[in-house]
């Protein structure tokens, strides 16, 4: 674990590896990676990413994780903000040139990035990329918005993350929902794909990768398949008998198609 002043602020990031193939690693709302992704991080562990051919770089949001105090910025420039400084801390780091992964709230500051600096970003893989808000997203985030509602592994680690600290996690999660379903849809009208060519693509011109779990809890295999046809270069993995958590249940395919995917075997 280590710090870095961006802003101001003092972003933690996590490092694994030491390979040739740098990898910003953007993990979901209130997540930490080595948590959220404790198999790929885990030496002993089948599915463990190769240390010797990639360097992972995790970075913990301002306002989660160990990126907190302070709290987390809301606002209209939130997200665009986070793209910059994700962007920094590569740079900083000494990579210059770099791959995302994002997952779930990861895919947004993802695609901003992509579109953004395309001549830093290599490659993109989003895992249940949560670009779109609707009325049906509400309803489900409202279902979750509660901890008791989430499955008791999940809330040991969330809990974990914030020292053990059960009603800390509890009140950053239902600040994030409660963002999402206010404001999201405000703030973002046209969504963060921006235009679209004559073929309904967007502007991310590198090569991405998507994967869903065919029993994830907010998003389906057919909004997948439309979302990634918006791609020039899109292609989808679908992880059968794996929800939300598909890096767990499916963690050596989880682990081939990433790693494929990054060395252009794909």
């Amino acid at each position: 674990m280590s710090f870095i002043e961006i802003d101001g602020f003092q972003i933690c990031y996590e490092k694994y590896g030491h390979g040739q193939v740098a990898v910003l690693i953007i993990p979901g709302a209130i997540g930490r990676a080595s948590c959220d992704f404790d198999f790929q991080f885990d030496p002993d562990h089948p599915g463990c990413f190769d240390f010797n051919r990639f360097t992972f770089i995790c970075v913990e949001l301002i306002g989660w994780g160990r990126s907190c105090p302070p709290e987390r910025p809301y606002g209209p420039t939130l997200l665009h903000d986070d793209a910059d400084r994700c962007d920094r801390l590569m740079r900083k780091l000494g990579y210059n040139e770099y791959s995302i992964f994002g997952w779930c709230e990861g895919t947004k500051i993802a695609v901003i990035m992509a579109q953004k600096f395309v001549n830093n970003v290599k490659n993109l893989i989003l895992q249940a990329p949560y670009i779109y808000h609707d009325d049906k997203m509400t309803e489900k985030l409202k279902i979750m918005r509660d901890f008791a509602n989430w499955d008791a592994r999940l809330r040991r680690q969330y809990k974990i993350i914030y020292n053990n600290n059960a009603d800390r996690a509890e009140k950053l999660w239902q600040t994030y929902v409660d963002f999402m379903i206010e404001k999201y849809n405000d703030i973002y009208t046209d969504g963060l794909l921006g235009p679209k060519n004559e073929n309904g693509q967007n502007q991310i011109v590198c090569p991405t990768m998507i994967f869903i779990g065919e029993r994830d809890f907010f998003f389906t295999v057919e909004q997948c398949e439309n979302f990634t046809k918006e791609f020039r270069n899109g292609k989808l993995i679908v992880f059968e008998g794996c929800g939300h958590f598909l890096q767990r249940r499916g963690a050596i395919k989880f682990k081939e198609n990433m790693e494929n995917f990054l060395l252009n075997k794909n």
